[in-house]
């Protein structure tokens, strides 16, 4: 095993206090019943996460980022989080968030405790407002493809990587 140069967070349940940021989000909008149907539907197979990603996101066409970004900035952190990273960092760790979760929280988390780097799912926002679509950068069942990627950008072997979640979405064979 190599020596440790960067660590990975999960973010949902991990970083913050919520365990799916579609989900959060989805109730806090009012399309929790709509949204609901989708995870199922992935849950049972038939139909993929890029599907359901955008599925999910058409509900939210039209609404004011302005809007969800109010929203987003409210989810409170995991005990602890600011001081984890702060550690990692003194410690001259890198440390980059990967989630299956949105940019928009990704970002925040970045611009807050200066992870970094983050790779997520992209909302697209035209004039102010939520086209309904959505950039799908990490799934599922490719995370391990992310962090391959983020790996290469920092000039990092797996073995000197270590993964922090709350799910077996981080576990790489």
């Amino acid at each position: 095993m190599g020596t440790l140069k960067l660590v990975v967070f999960d973010v949902d349940g991990t970083l913050i206090k919520v365990n799916s940021s579609w989900q959060f989000l989805h109730e806090k909008l009012g399309t929790w019943h709509k949204g609901k149907q989708h995870a199922k539907q992935f849950h049972q197979g038939t139909i993929t996460y890029e599907e359901w990603a955008k599925l999910d996101a058409s509900l939210w066409k039209g609404l004011p980022i302005k809007r969800i970004q109010r929203i987003i900035d409210h989810i409170p952190y995991t005990d602890g989080t600011q001081d984890v990273i702060t550690t990692l960092k003194q410690n001259n760790l890198k440390t980059i968030l990967l989630s299956a979760g949105l940019t928009l929280i990704t970002e925040r988390i970045k611009r807050e405790t200066k992870v970094d780097d983050s790779i997520a799912n992209e909302l697209i926002i035209q004039n102010g407002l939520l086209t309904g679509d959505v950039k799908v950068n990490v799934s599922f069942h490719n995370k391990d493809k992310a962090l391959y990627h983020m790996l290469q950008k920092f000039n990092t072997r797996l073995t000197e990587c270590a993964a922090v979640g709350d799910d077996e979405t981080l576990i790489l064979l």
